[in-house]
């Protein structure tokens, strides 16, 4: 046993070092944009991090001794950075907080803005009434006059007074829906992007089970509505649990992430969306799509799980998968679509896996 394993050898302090690399992972997986890291950086940083902790590699610092050597030895437990890690997250959870303050700033701007418009527009509008109710007087008192000349003299201005006041009102009002249209739209397009964000799974970076709820419902009624084809598809690795058991979960997160690869690669159009369903169960909806087309599909998606070779430490990890098709009906709702491939993927596992089943219409 190397001392390196020997420092493991505690289930304790084994658990806390699993704890603290899923809390690492998940905020990686739901961090956002801010002005001093993107979101992809975060992840990239924090996945470091939790490789570092658990088995010594390299942390992700500009440390001259460590990159001094190609290939560094892994750090023993008690020479890991853990004073860096601490500043590492500090630093970034308070740039998270500065932009979360200054999105709550923005907004409160543009409740300030639209406030500050409408009471210059009330203003203004009382004066111009003001000034249109004196032209209404003033055409009144020559009315009262009998005279025709005083009458068409006054009946031209106050025509030209209203109509001016009218043209001014109409783009003044057109002016300032646009300023806060655009206001608006900025605001939406970066609370959706966080939105977006929250809705990725961590590991994988493709959707997550409430996404996938929420898509399947919204794709199945616009289907029905358009008469555009639709079908579903549930992917789930053979043997998983094996994989976990051989190799342990890091194994497993990088079996996990190679098979997305392969869906991600198979299915790349804008309309295609995959979603981790959960564990190693995934869900990839296709529109515009006829069962033959989906056939296809999934005999695509099995060929490249079967040519995976996921290289780990000393192993190369091969593996299968079993798919559920079925093809949206004119009459099925969302749980009718999950029902029918659901049941074809126990089809596909209880018949020898590593095959694709089509659910009967």
């Amino acid at each position: 046993m190397t001392p390196q394993s020997q420092q493991r050898d505690d289930p304790a302090a084994d658990a806390a070092l699993d704890t603290l690399a899923s809390v690492l992972r998940a905020y990686g997986g739901n961090g956002f944009d801010i002005d001093a890291m993107d979101a992809t950086e975060l992840q990239r940083l924090c996945e470091a991090w939790t490789r570092h902790i658990l088995t010594g590699t390299p942390p992700p610092l500009d440390d001259d001794e460590l990159q001094e050597q190609d290939a560094p030895k892994p750090l023993p437990l008690s020479q890991r950075r853990w004073g860096n890690l601490r500043q590492f997250f500090r630093e970034h959870r308070l740039g998270e907080q500065a932009a979360a303050i200054g999105r709550g700033e923005q907004m409160r701007g543009l409740v300030t803005e639209v406030a500050s418009g409408l009471r210059l527009a009330i203003s203004d509008d009382a004066a111009k009434d003001e000034l249109v109710t004196r032209e209404l007087s003033a055409l009144s008192d020559a009315v009262q006059s009998n005279s025709l000349e005083v009458i068409r003299a006054q009946v031209g201005k106050t025509i030209e007074v209203v109509s001016q006041m009218v043209r001014a009102r109409d783009a003044r009002y057109k002016a300032q829906l646009r300023s806060m249209s655009e206001r608006v739209r900025s605001l939406r397009a970066d609370l959706v992007d966080m939105r977006e964000k929250v809705n990725l799974d961590p590991l994988t970076q493709v959707h997550n089970r409430g996404a996938f709820d929420s898509v399947l419902g919204k794709q199945v009624d616009f289907s029905f509505l358009s008469g555009q084809p639709l079908g579903l598809m549930m992917v789930d690795l053979d043997h998983f649990k094996q994989i976990n058991d051989t190799h342990g979960h890091p194994g497993g997160d990088l079996v996990l992430q190679s098979a997305v690869g392969v869906l991600v690669r198979v299915c790349p159009r804008r309309s295609d969306f995959i979603a981790r369903y959960g564990g190693e169960e995934f869900a990839v909806i296709l529109v515009d799509v006829e069962g033959d087309d989906l056939v296809r599909v999934g005999e695509r998606i099995l060929d490249g799980i079967r040519s995976l070779r996921v290289e780990y430490r000393e192993s190369s990890i091969s593996l299968t998968c079993s798919i559920g098709m079925a093809t949206c009906g004119a009459q099925d709702s969302a749980e009718d679509l999950l029902r029918r491939a659901d049941e074809a993927l126990y089809q596909a596992k209880n018949s020898g896996r590593d095959k694709a089943v089509m659910a009967g219409v």
